[in-house]
C-alpha cells in the first residue's frame, strides 16, 4: 500500500524497534531517504544500531514530537505510522502535520492493530477528514487494518473540518 520507490523520501512516525524501517529503507535505494521520528531517543538509537548492523545507510533519525515535525512543507513523497497513531494524543493534529509535510499527491499509510490505543477505522476517517485528508483505501478487519490516505484537494474550495465523533472506549 505504501509503494516505496527508489529515490523517494519517506517519513516514519514512531518506528519502534525498526521492524518497518529496516524493510522500507532498502527499497528507496542509495538515492532515497527514510526519515524516522520518535519522542524517545533510545528508540531512535535502537533503530540506528540495527540499520548499521545491516549496512543500511539511508535512515535519518530525528527526536521530535509528531505535532511539530522539523521539516518544511511538502518534503515527503510518502509517510507512514504503524501502531503509532493511537499512542499520540490528538490524532487529528498529527494527521494535519503529516498532511503539511507531504508533497501534493503524497501518500500516508496508517496501520492499526488491536490494542488499548487502537484507533478504529470510523474514527480514523473522521480524524483524516478534519485534517484535510481522504481515506482512499482501507484493507483488513476493523481490529487490524491498513489505510491509505492522501491530501484532499478540491480546487477553489477549502473544506471545513468535520466533527470527530467521541471515542466510546
Amino acid at each position: 500500500m505504501l509503494g516505496p520507490r527508489p529515490g523517494e523520501r519517506l517519513l516514519e512516525i514512531g518506528p519502534g524497534t525498526g521492524l518497518q524501517s529496516l524493510h522500507v529503507a532498502p527499497q528507496l535505494g542509495s538515492e532515497g531517504r527514510l526519515d524516522i521520528v520518535d519522542i524517545q531517543q533510545p528508540m531512535l538509537d535502537h533503530v540506528m544500531r540495527r540499520a548499521d548492523e545491516r549496512s543500511i545507510g539511508n535512515i535519518v533519525p530525528a527526536l521530535a514530537d509528531a505535532h511539530r515535525l522539523p521539516y518544511s512543507d511538502a518534503s515527503f513523497d510518502a509517510a507512514y505510522l504503524v501502531t503509532a497513531l493511537g499512542e499520540i494524543p490528538e490524532p487529528t493534529q498529527t494527521l494535519s502535520e503529516l498532511r503539511r509535510v507531504l508533497k501534493p499527491g503524497g501518500r500516508l499509510v496508517v496501520g492499526e492493530f488491536f490494542d488499548r490505543h487502537q484507533i478504529r477505522p470510523a474514527h480514523l476517517i473522521a480524524h483524516a477528514d478534519s485534517a484535510g485528508l481522504a481515506v482512499r483505501k482501507l484493507i483488513g478487519p476493523p481490529f487490524a487494518y491498513y489505510a491509505l490516505l492522501q491530501p484532499r484537494t478540491i480546487p477553489g474550495i477549502e473544506r471545513r473540518p468535520a466533527a470527530v465523533p467521541a471515542d466510546p472506549s
